[in-house]
């Protein structure tokens, strides 16, 4: 490795729950970890731009107090939960951020704009956790030829990438990939109630009903179904169904269930359609909370459908296929900083040919 690859770099990890910061060394060793709430149309109504000038407000705010204490670092790189153009940088949308906004945003130009000097890289969060998780030498040694990396936060979305080359192929016009929490859900809501609103403003998505923040909000609505009043104020409403569900609740397991039935349909259809993928890692703060109580609920609903014929003969199909990767929660953050040592010359990185 060059000396320009060994340095370390300033990472961030901007998504809708929480913006965190931190350095990433050249070994993905992760110093100066910082964590701010999220400022989003969701929990203030402001609008679209009053946002963007927020978050840049944020990431330079940390940048400069971060660099005046480490002043070798001249490279920062950003894993953002949106929709990201992997050809130009150009960020096209984040419902989990600014809700309903399809207005493009050149977030790396503003960047550069306020600090010149300094290397300003931007990808999808998911870019990021595919590249720290087919990084580690447990997936590089394994034979895969690709893998789907899928994270279960504030919004939904998958990464597919070959295991060898690390190339990640993409829309070649609108340079994404793997947007299925924007699919529909195929799904039909329990207790009567309606089809509910994506943060992108559609009906019935994935999102609208799997993702944490459409959890929380189901929850609030549909909180006498786990039995136990949420009387403590410090705790979320999916840290509340995670006690529901140790508790061995009935009415816990059955919301879990619809919750998890659409991303099981979506997986699903992956490993129908995409022979090439060996292994599906879910990982995302939601799965992390509810711990093996959502992989097995996510089991239960992909076996009861089944891939045909496969899961006659092996009927261990999906539960060889699908797991939690153990993880410190940092691996968006080591993947930023591998992005970006991508981007340097001499650094070996994503190969997109799409």
């Amino acid at each position: 490795m060059n000396d320009e690859n060994s340095c370390p770099i300033l990472v961030f990890d901007l998504g809708g729950t929480g913006w965190r910061s931190a350095i990433c060394s050249a070994h993905g060793d992760i110093t100066d970890l910082n964590h701010h709430p999220a400022v989003t149309k969701a929990n203030t109504g402001s609008n679209v731009a009053t946002l963007r000038e927020i978050l840049v407000a944020h990431v330079l705010d940390r940048a400069r107090e971060l660099l005046s204490r480490r002043p070798e670092i001249r490279i920062v790189s950003i894993s953002i939960g949106a929709a990201v153009n992997g050809h130009t940088g150009l960020v096209l949308a984040s419902a989990p951020l600014w809700g309903d906004c399809i207005e493009p945003y050149d977030f790396h130009a503003e960047l550069s704009a306020a600090e010149p000097g300094l290397q300003w890289c931007i990808a999808n969060d998911l870019t990021c956790l595919a590249l720290a998780i087919r990084a580690r030498e447990s997936v590089l040694s394994h034979g895969f030829r690709s893998i789907t990396v899928v994270s279960v936060g504030s919004g939904i979305a998958a990464r597919t990438i070959d295991v060898d080359s690390g190339e990640l192929v993409l829309n070649p016009m609108h340079g994404i990939q793997g947007e299925i929490g924007h699919l529909p859900s195929l799904v039909t809501p329990p207790w009567g109630a309606e089809l509910p609103v994506c943060d992108c403003g559609a009906v019935g998505h994935v999102a609208a009903i799997s993702a944490g923040k459409a959890i929380e909000r189901h929850l609030s609505q549909f909180a006498q179904i786990l039995g136990t009043p949420h009387d403590r104020p410090t705790m979320s409403h999916v840290q509340h169904l995670r006690e529901a569900l140790d508790s061995g609740n009935a009415s816990a397991t059955k919301f879990l269930d619809y919750v998890t039935a659409p991303l099981a349909m979506a997986l699903l259809y992956l490993m129908t359609i995409d022979a090439r993928v060996g292994h599906v890692y879910v990982s995302g703060g939601v799965v992390d909370v509810l711990g093996p109580h959502y992989m097995s609920s996510l089991y239960r609903n992909m076996e009861g459908e089944g891939l045909y014929l496969i899961s006659t003969h092996q009927p261990t199909v999906v539960r060889d296929t699908i797991s939690n990767p153990c993880s410190d929660g940092l691996d968006p953050l080591r993947g930023a900083g591998l992005f970006a040592r991508q981007q340097r010359p001499g650094g070996v990185g994503v190969i997109d040919r799409s």
